[in-house]
């Protein structure tokens, strides 16, 4: 690559310029000579940095990056929202003249950003035949997977004139977990349900055989016979009824809405990121309870679903679904044909692996054959092989190929924004009747939706009766939309912002209304709402209404 000029040398070869100009209108040959001194010194600068990239090359300068395990905000090989974190770096020369780096910038996505500090690198003096280590400190808004692609760099020429840019391709995937993931293991909390399989530490209030004695209240219909308690009841004259309570393990379903609509806005401000550290509390929750929890994420077909279960491992599929949310390249849920595909891949690889699929044939086009046997490569290579064997919606092979490369590199795709063909309330009715399986012991089921682009509810209302005919617990979380969005600065913003929230009141109005009256309310979170007890309140009977 050819060198570049630093404001030094355009200051310089201005200046030339002027007093070149000088010398010319004045016919004084010193001034003259002088500019033609100054243009031979850049020409010379110039000569001498051309090789430095060669060289640089041919010395075989070897860099290297890894998440710096000695952070507190990196435990685990993962780091998590707004918390900075620590990427440490190595530059190996194996050369006999010092080299001089500038502008030290690794290439990461939109996502996520450097720290500026006091200890970020910006020159870097690397000696002869040595291993210079430094590092970086970088911040994610909002959960996902964050690829660092590489290191951009440049050489300073002699008296830094010139300076020749270089990049070190090398991807490293950093999973950004949700902020329940740096929790400590929470405390049993008592909640109304219903029993399962096994004792845990959720308390449930039965009547007749228990653990613990709650109250003893008057007869009701339809109170068993065998909960009757004879000897106080011979003493009072009446007859009591004996209320416990036992520690049972209870079947929590999350149900996540990860459509379009709930994508909208900056990384770390979305519903998405709102309803996924919701979810991932809760399950965090239920497993230091002791209890089972499934998930399944839906936009108009079951995305992911994470049957029931517990312990650790259980809380590793639910955070890898979670993540899987962030990420999707799915043909039916991106907005991007397989032409554009191409060109988006094709441009990456030119830069990143410095491979040009540029079709000679045909100006703007791209040999696909040849693009397609590259990324093939790269995803049977050790770090890609996890992402190789994801399963994509494409509608042909080389498709397949290329939006499974895109996810293993952490290439983004343009989510749609709109749900397709009214398929919301369908696809959450779907999961929901997932969700509830074919068990006849009763769960708790949470679906997280911002109710946008629902269209007929007949569908989901349909899937609501049945879940608590077969005696489901059933609650609605919802994100406010107008608690999401930026404020409005300008006056059509802020017409369309009124205009936008009316819209907003009546569809929670309405959805409250709607599945309130069948059994299953609806809470309203808002975006200062706590997102790890958001679940937690709407499942009390004094919040959720």
């Amino acid at each position: 690559m050819l060198p570049m000029p630093t404001r030094a040398a355009v200051a310089a070869f201005v200046g030339c310029v002027v007093m070149l100009a000088i010398g010319l209108l004045t016919a004084t040959a010193t001034v003259a000579a002088l500019a033609g001194a100054g243009f031979a010194a850049l020409a010379l600068a110039l000569a001498a940095t051309m090789p430095l990239g060669r060289r640089v090359r041919a010395e075989r300068l070897e860099f290297a990056w890894w998440l710096g395990h000695g952070d507190p905000n990196a435990s685990g090989g993962a780091v998590t929202p707004g918390a900075p974190f620590a990427v440490r770096c190595y530059v190996r020369h194996r050369g006999p003249d010092p080299i001089l780096l500038c502008g030290l910038r690794p290439l990461v996505p939109g996502g996520a950003r450097v720290v500026d500090g006091d200890d970020a690198p910006n020159v870097l003096w690397i000696a002869p035949r040595s291993r210079t280590e430094f590092d970086f400190k970088l911040l994610a808004p909002a959960c996902g997977r964050v690829v660092l692609h590489g290191l951009a760099v440049t050489l300073r020429g002699p008296l830094g004139l010139f300076e020749v840019p270089l990049y070190f391709p090398n991807p490293l995937a950093i999973k950004v977990l949700p902020a329940a993931a740096a929790t400590s293991r929470g405390a049993s909390r008592t909640m109304t349900g219903l029993s399962v399989e096994r004792s845990a530490t959720t308390q449930l209030r039965r009547q007749g055989g228990g653990t613990e004695l709650r109250e003893l209240r008057d007869l009701q219909p339809g109170d068993p016979f065998k909960s009757i308690a004879w000897r106080p009841s011979a003493r009072a004259g009446k007859l009591l009824v004996r209320e416990v309570e036992r520690e049972v393990q209870e079947t929590r379903y999350l149900v996540l809405d990860v459509s379009g609509t709930m994508r909208g806005g900056a990384p770390g401000r979305r519903k998405l990121d709102f309803v996924i550290e919701a979810a991932a509390s809760e399950a965090r929750r239920a497993i230091d309870s002791g209890d089972r929890v499934g998930l399944v994420t839906v936009d108009g077909r079951i995305l992911a679903h994470v049957t029931p279960g517990e312990g650790a491992k259980q809380m590793i599929r639910v955070y890898d679904a979670l993540l899987g949310a962030t990420e999707v390249v799915d043909h039916d849920l991106t907005d991007v044909d397989d032409d554009e595909l191409i060109a988006i891949v094709a441009r990456y690889v030119r830069h990143q692996d410095g491979v040009d699929f540029a079709s000679r044939g045909r100006p703007g086009g791209w040999d696909a054959v040849g693009l397609v046997a590259h990324a093939t490569r790269a995803l049977d290579a050790d770090q890609a092989k996890e992402a190789a064997r994801v399963e994509v919606v494409a509608p042909s092979p080389i498709s397949a190929v290329l939006r499974r490369f895109c996810r293993a590199r952490g290439i983004p795709l343009p989510y749609r924004p709109d749900p397709r063909d009214g398929a919301k309330a369908p696809g959450l009715a779907i999961a929901l009747r997932e969700a509830a399986g074919r068990t006849r012991v009763p769960r708790t089921i949470v679906v997280m939706t911002d109710f946008d682009g629902i269209g007929d509810p007949e569908p989901l209302v349909a899937a609501v009766k049945l879940l608590r005919a077969h005696g489901h617990a059933l609650v609605f979380v919802a994100p406010d939309a107008r608690n999401f969005a930026d404020a409005p600065v300008t006056a059509v913003e802020r017409n369309l912002s009124m205009t936008y929230g009316r819209s907003e009141e009546r569809r929670l109005r309405e959805a409250r209304a709607l599945f309130g009256k069948l059994g299953a309310p609806v809470f309203v979170a808002k975006k200062d709402e706590p997102a790890a007890l958001v679940v937690a309140r709407a499942r009390s009977p004094r919040r959720a209404a």
